[in-house]
């Protein structure tokens, strides 16, 4: 049998610094900026495709989505498909009726905020005030996180230097 079978310790030992050797080069590129940089560019683009949604093409896909996102009128923070309300059930009976009319859902939302209001839908509708629920976080998160990138990239080369 030779010393450098299989299962032998020659062996185990030179896996060992093989996998040793691609962790220390996975660790050198993420210690790098250039490194950070591709991760946070991969990771944004695999967000944003997944944040892209694919049209509905059944009514009942497109009635069950309208029901989530049109708020009952009487209720608090529900949508007309969770509540039993009389209101909330005809204005489901409304959205089926409209589907099958053949309006878009941008319409039937149009005719929902024309009767209901600004307030009538969970979703915020992208402009005006709603823009800043949405943009105000999501913009001090971000700004954190350069914040916290450039403490540690500062604090990693004071550390560096002699």
């Amino acid at each position: 049998m030779s010393a450098t079978a299989v299962g032998s310790p020659t062996r185990r030992s030179e896996r060992d610094r093989e996998q040793k050797g691609s962790g220390l080069a996975i660790m050198s590129v993420l210690a790098s900026r250039r490194g950070w940089l591709v991760v946070a560019v991969v990771a944004m683009v695999v967000l944003a495709i997944g944040s892209v949604h694919q049209n509905q093409p059944s009514s009942a896909a497109r009635i069950s989505h309208l029901d989530s996102l049109i708020k009952c009128p009487s209720c608090v923070d529900l949508s007309i498909a969770q509540s039993d309300a009389p209101i909330a059930v005809g204005l489901r009976a409304e959205v089926v009726a409209w589907v099958h009319q053949g309006l878009s859902d941008a319409r039937i939302e149009q005719l929902v905020v024309a009767r209901f209001g600004e307030q009538a839908l969970l979703v915020p509708s992208g402009t005006g005030a709603d823009v800043l629920l949405w943009a105000v976080p999501l913009s001090v998160i971000g700004s954190a996180g350069v914040l916290l990138a450039g403490y540690l990239w500062r604090r990693r080369r004071l550390e560096a230097s002699p």
